[in-house]
């Protein structure tokens, strides 16, 4: 007989429900419950183009980067895209922060961009093999709100979002609690009847 599934104080689930939920779901299973239609931008795009494409795709917080082949070669970040739109609006926002060498390589690089091939950041991506926990570790790693999922050959083919990957979590921890129930019925049923 397998014990029941511990909830900790305050709802948390146990640490092997929030194990299961989180390594046993594959961003396959994400997408086809939760995903979002991708952001993709090209690398010779203006950033109005990006910003209206972005504006386009809500739910999408990350613009997939693509060379003339389709492939991704990088991604935009909401927050460097509208750091690039508010830089001549209110620099001095910018200047505060700027101690260290990377915002001012940061500052240097959002101050000239003019194309998304610019303005981009490396690829950071998931593929339908990654677990719902390698979204969440990639995204908390690289200060990301979403992630472009890629094919075999690198070519965007949906969005995972930090908002989706909450709806997952939420689904699969009602199927966890479910089963639970079931089995704690029926183990009851079969005490009852053995009196």
């Amino acid at each position: 007989m397998t014990p029941d599934k511990e909830e900790l104080p305050g709802g948390r689930p146990s640490e092997e429900e929030a194990d299961t939920i989180t390594r046993e779901t594959s961003v396959a299973e994400a997408m086809d419950r939760v995903g979002v239609s991708p952001c993709i931008v090209r690398e010779g795009d203006d950033l109005i183009q990006v910003t209206e494409s972005m504006a386009a795709n809500l739910g999408t917080h990350t613009a997939a980067v693509v060379d003339s082949e389709g492939r991704l070669v990088g991604v935009i970040p909401m927050h460097l895209l509208l750091a690039e739109l508010y830089l001549h609006v209110a620099p001095e926002e910018f200047l505060v922060g700027m101690r260290a060498f990377e915002n001012i390589e940061e500052f240097g690089k959002i101050s000239r961009a003019r194309t998304a091939g610019e303005l981009m950041q490396s690829p950071v991506y998931l593929t339908t093999e990654d677990s719902a926990r390698d979204a969440f570790v990639r995204m908390h790693e690289n200060t990301l709100d979403s992630l472009p999922v890629v094919d075999e050959e690198m070519r965007v083919v949906a969005c995972l979002s930090r908002l989706q990957l909450v709806r997952l979590w939420l689904h699969k921890r009602r199927e966890w609690t479910k089963g639970s129930k079931g089995r704690r019925q029926s183990r009851q049923g079969s005490t009852e009847g053995s009196v």
